[in-house]
């Protein structure tokens, strides 16, 4: 029997169908969001299929919907209900009555007017939607085949306007919905029909397809964070066997079937390393043919340096990913794996079920589209500067842990490594990387409370409050911006609302040495008292006790929920005199 989940996968399924597996599914769900619609045109079925891509995710999704053509309203009640995300869909024909049709009769003057009004009501709009979570602008486009210049240029002319007022505002993301049309085509994303009966022109296909794309940009609605992306070598990375073919023998060059096919994976697995995603492999084969391929293939675009973690040899690959996610130090749920056997496709799947897992189409034209799918995994809810290529990084480590044998001691160790923080407060142009670090952060993370870039620099511009965050770098280089501690301050109470660090830099003290800068921040706000919560999650037990270690006191234990609290005149974090800290 087809179940709720598989029909809602299922492209195929009918509107009717997706309704009833959603009314089965939704209730069994425990994670919840909430998103509201806002258009001058009737969009009522968008939630269907916001909600269908909601609960493939593991998201119960609340919609509210807004009123017809009335953005300032809706932001405002969008803001009132504490809704994380809004998407905002003005239907360009739809501003003027037949908006399109009227242009080549309409005075320059009266589409100046027409500029001004829409850009003044959606600066108003924008204003007051500050505090949701993240605002999707759709962009305005033709309705139906429209090819008159006119028509284009008054487009482009209030697309520009329109993102200029929206540039101004941390939390609104722009889709373009010509994008969103052209893959499905104009004949499949409008109905003239309901337009003009009930001002209703998209098209259930086209609703489908803009929420599948917010899914993606917001990343399964906040559920998922890949990091690394594995992958098998032959057939997967390059055509043919190496141990088999042998190096000539293998499938790469860009001008002929198939490896041109494997050449244009290659580009993309490229562009993924560039933008900051781990690139590692797992491969049953002799690691001097891989080698030797990686090395000395002419064609090949993949080279060591791209690459953190090597698996080759003939251990069966979920001991492999398994080993390779210790070593990164990132959950199995942060993984992505390829491999173009069915054998070892499905032995991954069923005994690491959080792996998200796909298969070398047999049909090999198929694979740069399938490929697109992992891109947009990993890139469609966007990628800040300090989040690009973390392979160095990663290497930094391996070369940090391989010094550790040659001192006697850890500190020695420590010493050797010339560890610098540098502690800043309220950074703005950080905030994009801060608001990231709070949403993939798993492990190190005391309450995993995940913070969009709007409320970061709500937080930032409030005096109750403080983003404090750090970069890490040693003698190995610059591991970035790593760590994020929110503060609250209320009277005399200065409380860590949350203190979170990626996994490359734990363990070397740092979680320790910047809470003697921060205390006297506190102090000198007029604080007497430091509070702090742990809040405990299915992968946040490493930090469990991490305030008890810092010195701060335990005074009450409540399901799992840890409350700490310590006299800031006396509070005196550990020493860690082997790092030298900056702070300013």
């Amino acid at each position: 029997m087809t179940s709720a989940l598989e029909i809602l996968a299922d492209q195929t399924s009918s509107l009717i169908a997706v309704q009833k597996a959603l009314k089965e599914a939704e209730p069994q769900l425990t994670r919840s969001k909430k998103i509201g619609l806002s258009s001058n045109i009737t969009i009522e079925m968008l939630s269907v299929y916001m909600r269908r891509y909601a609960t493939l995710s593991g998201t119960k999704l609340s919609v509210v919907q807004g009123n017809y053509d009335d953005p300032i309203g809706d932001m405002e009640m969008f803001a009132n209900e504490k809704l994380d995300y809004a998407i905002m869909l003005p239907f360009f024909d739809n501003l003027l009555p037949a908006f399109e049709a009227q242009i080549a009769t309409l005075s320059p003057e009266v589409i100046a007017a027409k500029e001004v009004e829409l850009c003044s009501r959606y600066r108003l709009a924008f204003e007051k939607g500050k505090s949701i979570g993240t605002i999707f602008l759709c962009s305005f486009h033709r309705f139906g085949s429209t090819i008159e210049s006119n028509v284009r240029n008054v487009i482009v002319r209030l697309n520009v306007a329109l993102q200029q007022e929206a540039a101004e505002f941390s939390n609104i993301r722009i889709i373009e919905m010509d994008d969103v049309i052209s893959s499905i085509g104009c004949s499949a994303a409008f109905d003239l029909r309901f337009y003009f009966s009930s001002k209703a022109p998209y098209t259930n296909a086209l609703f489908n397809k803009l929420a599948s794309n917010v899914s993606l940009i917001t990343r399964g609605f906040g559920n998922y964070f890949y990091k690394a992306l594995i992958l098998d070598c032959d057939n997967t990375l390059w055509g043919g066997i190496i141990g088999e073919d042998l190096l000539a023998g293998i499938k790469l060059n860009p001008y002929d079937y198939s490896g041109n096919i494997f050449w244009r994976v290659q580009n993309k697995i490229l562009a993924l390393e560039k933008n900051g995603v781990i690139l590692c492999l797992c491969s049953k084969n002799n690691a001097n043919d891989v080698e030797e391929a990686l090395n000395s293939h002419p064609n090949m675009l993949i080279k060591n340096e791209n690459i953190v973690i090597k698996k080759v040899n003939w251990n069966d690959k979920v001991s492999n990913i398994r080993e390779i996610a210790k070593e990164l130090n990132i959950g199995l749920d942060s993984l992505v794996f390829v491999d173009d056997s069915g054998f070892e496709v499905e032995a991954v799947r069923s005994q690491l079920p959080m792996v998200k897992v796909f298969q070398v189409p047999k049909k090999l034209s198929d694979y740069p589209m399938m490929f697109q799918e992992i891109v947009d995994l990993f890139l469609a809810g966007g990628v800040s500067v300090e989040s690009r290529s973390k392979t160095e990084q990663y290497k930094q480590i391996a070369a940090a842990e391989s010094l550790k044998a040659e001192f006697g001691s850890q500190e020695d160790y420590m010493k050797s490594l010339e560890l610098k923080v540098e502690l800043s407060r309220n950074l703005a142009n950080s905030t994009p990387r801060i608001s990231e670090l709070t949403q993939k952060s798993n492990q190190f993370n005391l309450t995993t409370t995940r913070y969009s870039e709007a409320e970061i620099a709500s937080l930032m511009a409030d005096e109750k409050s403080d983003v404090f965050s750090l970069v890490v770098k040693d003698k190995f280089g610059d591991s970035g911006l790593t760590g994020v501690a929110v503060m609250s301050y209320n009277g005399n109470v200065a409380k860590i609302d949350n203190f979170l660090m990626s996994c490359r830099v734990i363990g070397r003290g740092v979680e320790l040495v910047i809470w003697e800068i921060i205390s006297k921040e506190a102090l000198a706000k007029g604080c007497t008292q430091l509070q702090a919560e742990y809040i405990p999650t299915a992968k946040n037990a490493q930090v469990l006790d991490f305030y008890d270690r810092l010195g701060i006191s335990l005074v009450e234990e409540n399901n799992g929920v840890r409350s700490y609290k310590a006299d800031l005149a006396t509070f005196a974090p550990p020493a860690t005199g082997w790092i030298e800290v900056c702070y300013g």
